[in-house]
This record gives structure tokens, C-alpha cells and sequence, in this order.
């Protein structure tokens, strides 16, 4: 921070504003985040990182200020909607829309017209109180049409779902001979019984599992697509591998890191093919504990390609498969990992998602919340504890260089923790812990006493979001939610820059391949800070489409009624989640006729002035959708008389 003369301090950070227009400048670490009102604001805007002036201390739980300075614009590029005002044609953007407004420069030869979504650079970015002045590059269409959803999240967030061609010259030099060429150079390990285990849509295949029983416990191999023999440091395709740094998964198609003829082919563990490995051989005693492991290349030749379905049909007793024995004995490893992980607390999160079935027109026909199963946990199990080894690996053998690559998990914000405890036990939920400092176990411990509790889903979900965020980082802080003191992200490079990282670092610190000599710290901190920001505009994008294709079903709903779980309460309002589709819309207090109600901040409740009535979180209702407003990414609800 820095003083001025007037002693008044300033920070520096990323600014978010509400619809109502007022913002909140966002602190590092536990700092509380700065509020600023609209008239204090200058031209900053949603997302700009920007200088803020503290001002009196305020008596809100929040310190007061006012921005002074622009650091850094957040994008120089807008996509949205077009609109009219008066002769003039404006773009409206989301999450928030500057009040000063997003004037479009005219051009005669094409006119813009109204409800159009487009792409435009800035090229005047006015004052406080006069527009942005910018300019169309790009017509997406029209954004009443549910098939531009794709294209439109696509601009927003500048993906591209295809390659420069310079980089497609390079993919296309590779072959099946190139991975015949490198046979001799590895261990080859195409004996041994191996297979895949994924979702029944997936094409690309990180990661295969072999197992034998031993005469102290499990010999596990876990084998990891060799992304790093076609992905070099510094090469064209290395440098548009960093620019994505993660693929991006949407129901209408994928933003890969990596081009298909790489992750869906060459690189991808399919049966009955040789394939290029990076594996992990632990020796696990009968307790879960890993006695020793190896870590190396290899040639590898699975054996069968199994779905979850597949895989849960076997532990069922309903399938026959020559592999079943194998199936088993993974299972009952997987049982002992999980057992361990548990009583040290690590925290499951069973929190599902919502899954679309798509029909014609980019409007999806069925919404239903993902199933998590006993398969799933068994691939679960084989990477994290593949995830741990090679974090111990890198740990021991950095020791000198300081070079490793984390996944880490910081202890959540005590104010945090503080208010979580708080709505738990205003929901009559017994609190297991005192105070502001709480332990993976106690997290748990929560968790299990709400299993088969109405508020189960509102406690997961607030939970999360108590946590602190898991990022990447050279330095290992260990990882809370887990309850791990080393873990790393390996078994994904295909679909995560930070995996090839730790690919690499592998062949630098434990295989000593003198080609990885040079690959240091400044290399691996750059491309970790890269890995970092790219997976925030990931999970936003991914978030934002999954909402808007949640309000496209809603629309085609007005009037039906659903069921459904209170999951805020505010003043002017319940949020309320359909139970199957997970879509959520707001109840107005407006709407709710029966009487006069009132926020109620003890009980985070809306209570009724003359008959007492309570709406609290967590509780069942039914509800009726009354509107959507697609290009305000809200739905309206009204509580439905006959719940």
C-alpha cells in the first residue's frame, strides 16, 4: 500500500460492480474488499483493475472508498447485444452494462440493428459521466436465437475453438510412425493388462490404470498420456498450448488446449493401439500406504476401453467381462484410499451438476443433475493418490532447484468460516468446532450431518464457497480441502497446461533427461501465473453458458410448475433451485401477496408482518415460472399456491 500526503491509503484491485450499480474493490489475501458507491466509481468498470482511495472509516463491515485511477483495463473488446437509444444504437453486456453506456460508432455501408449480438473494440473510453465510444469488428446474430449461444460465449471470453494453421502444419508431421520410432527409447509395458475408464461421450483418454494383487497389498500403475514427447518446450505448439492453458468444456462442443489430432488421437490412450506413457508404479501395503513407487516412459497397449456405466454394472453384479476380476480388485484399493483420506478429513464434495440433453435450435430438452458413482470414485482414487506420489517426488528431488509445480488450497478467510458456522447453526445444524479456526475434519464432519438433511444441497454448496480458492503455484502450502501436505495436478495433460509442467519436471528431477536442463523457475512461474487466470475464465465461461442454456429451458416453461429448494433471502426476495433441472429464479416479495414480508437477518429469513410465516434457506417450495429475461440472465418465479 501507499501513503499519500494527505495520509489517506490506496490499493490496488480488481473491481466488481453490481447491478445496482455501486462495486466493490477486491483485496488479497484477508483484507476485507473496499466498497465504492456509483457516484465514486469515475469511468472505472466491471472488471477493470483499478486504484481506490480509502475515505473515513466507515461503521460498515466493509472499509469505504472511492477510485482515483484506472491500472488496467480488463478487456479492450466487448461482446453483447445491441439495443436503441434514440438515433443512436448502444451495446448492453454482461454480468453489468456501464451506466454511462456503450455507444456504437454508425456506419452507413452497414447499418446495426437492434437485438444483435456483435463483437466490438474500443475506441474512446470517454469520461465518467459520456459513453464508451467503440466500434463493431464482428455480427455473431441474432441473440434471440439459441444456436448463437456457443459463438456468443466463444467471443466473450476470446476462445477459439481452431487452430492457426502454422500450428496444424506442425500436428500434421506427426504420426503413427512417430510413436513407433520412439518405441525402443521406453519401457515397454504393452504386456500388461490395462484399460481406460471414462464417460461414455468422451474421446480424448488421459489416463489408463493397470493393478495386481502383491503379497503385502496392490502393485497400481497409473498411466498418463505422454503429452510432453510431442509438446516441447518453446515449440509453436508449446506456445499455443500455454495461450489456452486448459480445455474448455461446453455441451455444444470443446475448446481443447491441444488440436484433436494430438488429444483425441495420437496422445490418447485408445485400446488395442500403442501409446506413448508417462507412468506412475506404486507399491500400496494392505493399510493404503505407498511403500515405494517408479516413475517413467513407457510404451503402453490398452486392453478394453470401459464407460462408468460399464464399470458400475460389474460392481453391481450384473456384467461378465474377462476383466471383472481386475474391476474388483480396484475397487477394494480404491475402498482403502478413500477409508484413509477420510479419517485424515479430506473433504468429498458430492455436489452435482447440471447435465443437457440438447434438441433442435440450441435449446435443451431435458436437464437432469449429474450422478456421481461408485466407478467414478474408483478413477477418483487412482489419480489422487498418482496426483500425491508425484508431489513427493518433486518435493524430494527439488529440494536444491526450488522447482516443482502445487496444486494447493489455501485455509478459508476466518470472517468466512465465521459466517458459515453462523447459518449453520441458525438452521438448527449441530456445529462441531468453536470460533473462527476449523479443520478439513470439521468441514466433514458437517457434511455427514447434513447427508440426509433438506438443507444438504444449500450447506454443500455454501461450503464450497466458503473455501478458498485452489490455485497453482511453485511453492507447496499444501492442499486443505483434501487434507494433503503435497499434491499436483499430473494425470490431465491433455486438457491441463500445469499436468504438462509436472510432466516435464519429472524429466528434468527424477529421470535427469539433460534436454529439460534449462526448463527453471522463470519458464514454470510464467506458464503457472498463465494456468491460473486461464482457469478463473474457464470456470466463468463455463458457468455463464450453463446458466443461459438453463434460462433457454425455462423459457420454454412459462406457466409450469416445478419443485424446488429456497436458496437465498434477500430483502427483496427468495432465490429459489429446481430440484432437477438446478436452474434458479428469484421469487419477488412483490409476488408474494399473502402478506407483507420482511427480511429477517437472524434467521436469513423472509417472515410475514401478520401471520409470522417464515421462508427460510433451505426449505421446500413450489414454484411457477412467470418469466424469463434472457438478456438480463434472470428468471422470475412466483410461489405456487397449491405447495
Amino acid at each position: 500500500m501507499n501513503k499519500k500526503k494527505n495520509h489517506l491509503i490506496t490499493f490496488e484491485g480488481i473491481l466488481q460492480v453490481t447491478q445496482k450499480g455501486f462495486g466493490f474493490v477486491l483485496m488479497p489475501d484477508d483484507e476485507p474488499d473496499i466498497f465504492v458507491g456509483r457516484h465514486q466509481l469515475r469511468d472505472a468498470i466491471h472488471g477493470d483493475k483499478v486504484k481506490v482511495k480509502l475515505k473515513k472509516k466507515s461503521r460498515t463491515a466493509n472499509p469505504r472508498g472511492m477510485i482515483i485511477g484506472i491500472v488496467e483495463r480488463n478487456t479492450p473488446r466487448f461482446t453483447g447485444t445491441t439495443f436503441r437509444s434514440g438515433r443512436d444504437i448502444f451495446l448492453a453486456i454482461s454480468p453489468v452494462t456501464p451506466e454511462r453506456g456503450i455507444k456504437l460508432k454508425k456506419n452507413p455501408q452497414t447499418p446495426l440493428k437492434e437485438n444483435i449480438i456483435i463483437s466490438a473494440e474500443v475506441l474512446d473510453w470517454g469520461t465518467s459521466v459520456t459513453p464508451i465510444f467503440a466500434k463493431a469488428v464482428h455480427v455473431i446474430g441474432d441473440s434471440a436465437n439459441p444456436v448463437n449461444d456457443f459463438n456468443l460465449i466463444l467471443s466473450k471470453y476470446d476462445f477459439r475453438d481452431t487452430f492457426p494453421k502454422k500450428i496444424m502444419n506442425d500436428v500434421k508431421a506427426l504420426s503413427e510412425a512417430t510413436i513407433q520410432n520412439e518405441i525402443p527409447n521406453r519401457r515397454d509395458i504393452r504386456d500388461w493388462t490395462t484399460f481406460t475408464i471414462d464417460p461414455e461421450s468422451a474421446r480424448d483418454f488421459d489416463d489408463a490404470v493397470c493393478i495386481q494383487k502383491t503379497k503385502n497389498g496392490f502393485s497400481l500403475g497409473v498411466h498418463i498420456a505422454d503429452v510432453s514427447f510431442f509438446v516441447t518446450p518453446g515449440s509453436k505448439l508449446d506456445r499455443e498450448a500455454l495461450k489456452r492453458a486448459t480445455s474448455v468444456y461446453f455441451t455444444e462442443g470443446v475448446v481443447h488446449m491441444l488440436p484433436e489430432a494430438l488429444s483425441a488421437d495420437l496422445c490418447s490412450l485408445r485400446p488395442e493401439i500403442d501409446r506413448l506413457a508417462m507412468t506412475a508404479l506404486m507399491e500400496i501395503d494392505s493399510s493404503g500406504k505407498v511403500t515405494s513407487y517408479d516413475i517413467f516412459p513407457s510404451v503402453i497397449r490398452s486392453d478394453k476401453r470401459f464407460t462408468y456405466d460399464d464399470v458400475q454394472d460389474i460392481l453391481d453384479g450384473k456384467g461378465n467381462d474377462p476383466l471383472q476380476s481386475k474391476v474388483q480388485l480396484l475397487n477394494t484399493l480404491a475402498g482403502i484410499l478413500f477409508k484413509n483420506r477420510s479419517k485424515k478429513g479430506s473433504i468429498d464434495f458430492d455436489i452435482p451438476e447440471p447435465v443437457f440433453s440438447m434438441g433442435k435450435g440450441g435449446i435443451p430438452h431435458e436437464i437432469r443433475p449429474s450422478e456421481r458413482k461408485q466407478s467414478h470414485r474408483i478413477v477418483e482414487e487412482c489419480m489422487l493418490i498418482a496426483n500425491q506420489t508425484v508431489a513427493e517426488c518433486l518435493t524430494e528431488k527439488s529440494d536444491k532447484s526450488k522447482c516443482g509445480v502445487y496444486r494447493i488450497h489455501d485455509k478459508p478467510n476466518p470472517d468466512d468460516v465465521s459466517k458459515f458456522l453462523d447459518l449453520i447453526g441458525r438452521l438448527g445444524i449441530s456445529v462441531p468446532t468453536k470460533g473462527k479456526d476449523i479443520s478439513p475434519a470439521d468441514f466433514r464432519a458437517i457434511l455427514l450431518a447434513v447427508e440426509d438433511s433438506p438443507y444438504r444441497n444449500l450447506i454443500e454448496n455454501v461450503a464450497l464457497r466458503t473455501m478458498s480458492k485452489a490455485m497453482y503455484s511453485m511453492k507447496n502450502r499444501g492442499h486443505f480441502g483434501l487434507a494433503f501436505d503435497r499434491y499436483t495436478h499430473f494425470t490431465s495433460p491433455i486438457r491441463r497446461y500445469p499436468d504438462l509442467i509436472a510432466h516435464r519436471l519429472i524429466r528434468r528431477l527424477y529421470l535427469e533427461d539433460k534436454f529439460y536442463a534449462n526448463y527453471g523457475r522463470s519458464e514454470i512461474q510464467s506458464a503457472v501465473d498463465r494456468s491460473n487466470d486461464a482457469e478463473i475464465l474457464a470456470v466463468q465461461a463455463e458457468r455463464e453458458y450453463i446458466k443461459l442454456k438453463q434460462l433457454r429451458w425455462l423459457d420454454q416453461k412459462v406457466g409450469e410448475t416445478f419443485e424446488g429448494v429456497i436458496s437465498g433471502a434477500v430483502q427483496f426476495g427468495l432465490f429459489v433451485g429446481l430440484k432437477e433441472s438446478l436452474a434458479e429464479g428469484l421469487v419477488h416479495v412483490d409476488t408474494m401477496e399473502e402478506d407483507s414480508f420482511v427480511y429477517d437477518e437472524e434467521s436469513y429469513s423472509l417472515k410475514g408482518r401478520k401471520t409470522g410465516k417464515e421462508y427460510r434457506l433451505g426449505d421446500p417450495v413450489r414454484v411457477k415460472v412467470l418469466a424469463v429475461l434472457i438478456d438480463k440472465q434472470r428468471a422470475n418465479f412466483v410461489l405456487d399456491s397449491v405447495a
